[in-house]
């Protein structure tokens, strides 16, 4: 129920250009939309659901407690004429995230289907209803008020909504972005309706993906005023609020719905369906091993973790059992194991990637440094454009206090690119913590930099969010440059430089990392 990260990409897409607009009268079936914060992580949340309320309210989502803010919004499906349904996504833990995101823009919700489809899942595309202020001025429909909305700007990224202008002008004084339409000082981003609807229906129907597989099913939805008895749609069959279309063939399909209470018929009203080809099979480019050491004892746990492409929906494994991209390997016997991952999706499976453990019939002496530090994670990353957290790896000590997380990054003989990388170290879960990043060609170096590489590590740095670029070759200017066909280390700590000490609570026992590579491209 809170955000420790949201990428950057995320942050466009809040803002990114809505292509509908909105006009029209408000309806009689309003509820309130319920603010809540979460003090520890400075973090806003809120909910139009009954069930949410509960429990953010009785504590069983521990840390929430109700700002005594709130907003009108309509419940789903019973949205008058011209009003919007909002989307809600949710950012899944393996991609570092645990946030909602809400969009009233069907553009915007397809985008993050799209663009997004491995770090958000579509929670649903009607969690309450709206309207949309018009693009240009941000001015609100008739019977409705502004909701302004609020980004926190920083790595654990969060948005604030709110129809108090003195609580979003209270926002932006923290530093917050103001988000939206109209006055670039106080944009609106939608608009709250206030009052009842009338008794005519009026449909504005709308599709939960308005770009779907051919062979897929699709469901639209009908969203109408004055509490409709009966529904006829065209171009599918159903006689509710709701049709469950599908096609043979790519193309663009109308589909029209009208519907009808004591009062009358409402006008037809259509969406359009833009059926498309299905993705070619996700490929599979390798697995990344995490374990307590560099080379797995028998006895112990290896975490799995599948990198491919093609936004994968399921997932095959052999020598290990899972559903999922990541999967929990062991051993009885000293030996080398092979493992394999494949994915599918809607166009089918493609081809595995495969990954040997040498496992250890007794732990081997630790490389590099390590045997300096109560423990050591070791991840072996490879060459990989993508995130991975320490905390998918659940056996202790894992990520301990004082002990060390090397990610090993293999650069391939044939690695080019001429814009450089990035290598970021983010929190996962947990309170803000300085960390020690460094690079070197030994794991657990954290000795003084020594440019060579050859007595210290290449490069270091220290904070919240340590992060640094980097080029395959030669260094160029504040890029450390990595010579195709090496390995190179990723050493991170929780550690304070200035006091020389540990910045992780011995209590706790582990503070959770992520490691972020973006790949010279």
């Amino acid at each position: 129920m809170h955000a420790q990260l949201l990428w950057p990409a995320v942050r466009n897409l809040a803002i990114a250009t809505i292509l509908a607009g909105a006009c029209g009268t408000a309806r009689a079936a309003l509820v309130d939309a319920i603010e809540f914060y979460y003090a520890a992580l400075d973090h806003y949340f809120v909910t139009a659901s009954s069930d949410e309320i509960n429990k953010l309210g009785t504590g069983f989502f521990a840390g929430w407690q109700r700002t005594g803010l709130s907003f009108k919004v309509a419940e789903p499906g019973t949205g008058d004429f011209g009003s919007a349904a909002v989307c809600r996504f949710y950012g899944v833990p393996a991609a570092g995230l645990d946030s909602h995101f809400y969009s009233a823009s069907q553009a915007e919700c397809a985008a993050v289907l799209q663009k997004f489809a491995g770090a958000w899942m579509l929670e649903a595309d009607d969690v309450f209803e709206v309207f949309l202020p018009d693009f240009t001025t941000g001015q609100c429909p008739a019977n409705s008020i502004p909701i302004y909305r609020a980004w926190n700007g920083r790595a654990d990224s969060n948005h604030r909504y709110t129809t108090d202008p003195s609580v979003q002008l209270a926002m932006i004084a923290l530093g917050y972005f103001p988000e939206g339409y109209g006055p670039p000082s106080m944009p609106v981003a939608m608009c709250s309706p206030t009052a009842s609807a009338p008794a005519l229906p009026v449909c504005t129907p709308t599709a939960s993906d308005p770009a779907p597989y051919v062979g897929t099913v699709d469901t639209l939805l009908s969203h109408c005023t004055g509490n409709p008895t009966s529904y006829a749609w065209a171009g599918c069959s159903s006689t509710g609020s709701q049709c469950k279309a599908t096609a043979s063939v790519p193309g663009v399909q109308t589909y029209t719905v009208v519907a009808s209470n004591a009062n009358g018929t409402s006008v037809p009203a259509s969406v359009n369906v833009k059926w498309q080809l299905p993705p070619p099979p996700p490929v599979c480019k390798q697995i990344v091993v995490t374990a307590n050491s560099d080379l797995p004892v028998v006895g112990s746990r290896a975490l799995l973790t599948a990198s491919c492409d093609g936004i994968p929906t399921s997932f095959k494994w052999t020598g290990c059992q899972s559903a999922s991209a990541m999967c929990y390997a062991s051993a009885s016997v000293a030996g080398v194991q092979t493992y394999s991952v494949s994915a599918a999706n809607i166009g089918g499976t493609g081809a595995p990637a495969y990954v040997n453990i040498n496992w250890q019939a007794s732990p081997a002496p630790p490389p590099g440094f390590c045997s300096q530090f109560a423990s050591f994670l070791y991840s072996d990353y490879g060459w990989n454009a993508n995130a991975i957290a320490s905390r998918d790896f659940p056996d202790d000590p894992g990520f301990a206090w004082n002990g060390v997380w090397v990610v090993k990054l293999s650069v391939p003989g044939d690695a080019t690119g001429t814009m450089p990388g990035n290598v970021t170290v983010f929190e996962f879960d947990g309170p803000p913590t300085s960390r020690e990043m460094t690079i070197s060609r030994t794991p657990c170096d954290f000795r003084p930099v020594d440019p060579t590489g050859n007595n210290g590590p290449l490069l270091d740095d220290i904070g919240l969010d340590p992060s640094r670029g980097f080029v395959v070759g030669a260094s160029s200017g504040t890029n450390v440059g990595l010579p195709p066909g090496s390995d190179y280390f990723i050493n991170v700590r929780n550690w304070d430089s200035q006091g020389a000490s540990f910045t992780c609570d011995p209590a706790v026992g582990r503070c959770n990392a992520e490691v972020y590579v973006k790949l010279p491209h």
